[in-house]
């Protein structure tokens, strides 16, 4: 499970960085790298009190990895709409105000995955000083998601083709995240004897018609206003 999860890490800084370079503005990947960095470097004091134990706890159970999967799941849904702003952008569609505002949305897993890459460099790189650690991670986290968002960039300048890769890295990130959860070890399996709570599959499907319904009347009353 550490080892899929530190995949999963690296596939996150690798995505942060081109959504870093798909930010509006000149400026906007190099603040959005300084903030990455001071964080990387404050939350050292935090790294440095959790212990291999807690780590290995944490992953074991089964409740962790199904919030994680949460937040993994509405970061993809974040990006989706980033993704159909840029592209209406490219094209010359219109779009409407929130999805304009999701543009300056930033690179949210970016931090959490520095965090855990930097409590496995301090398990490994055991007796090294902390603020060796911190420090030269806080460089990396400068270099990685500022200088690697320019030189995407002027390497690759279709924006279309950016955004194409970053939903790639985004639906893989989530992939792996459902199967580490759904093969978790403490998941738990139903036997076939175990009755069908019809309430509950009740109860989710009017949820989906209820929202379906309003997102398909709200659709259709726009046509008719703007009509």
């Amino acid at each position: 499970m550490e080892n899929v999860l530190l995949i999963m890490t690296l596939l996150c800084l690798l995505a942060g960085v081109f959504k870093n370079s798909l930010a509006p503005g000149r400026y906007y990947p190099l603040v959005f790298a300084v903030l990455c960095a001071a964080a990387v470097w404050f939350s050292g004091r935090y790294a440095v009190r959790v212990n291999k134990l807690s780590v290995s706890e944490a992953l074991e159970d089964f409740k962790v990895m199904q919030d994680v999967n949460i937040v993994v799941t509405l970061h993809l849904l974040l990006i989706l709409g980033f993704a159909a702003s840029k592209l209406k952008k490219v094209f010359g569609l219109a779009r409407p105000w929130y999805l304009r505002m999701l543009e300056y949305l930033p690179a949210l897993l970016v931090l959490p995955a520095f965090f855990y890459l930097y409590l496995s460099l301090l398990f490994s790189f055991v007796g090294v000083p902390f603020g060796w650690v911190g420090g030269i991670l806080s460089v990396l986290a400068l270099l990685l998601v500022g200088g690697g968002a320019y030189l995407l960039r002027m390497a690759v300048p279709e924006e279309e083709l950016r955004v194409e890769l970053l939903l790639m890295m985004e639906f893989l990130l989530f992939v792996l995240m459902l199967c580490s959860t759904i093969f978790h070890p403490a998941a738990i399996v139903f036997s076939p004897e175990t009755r069908v709570d019809w309430a509950s599959l009740v109860y989710t499907a009017l949820v989906i018609v209820v929202l379906f319904g309003s997102g398909f009347a709200w659709r259709v009353w726009r046509q008719r206003r703007s009509a």
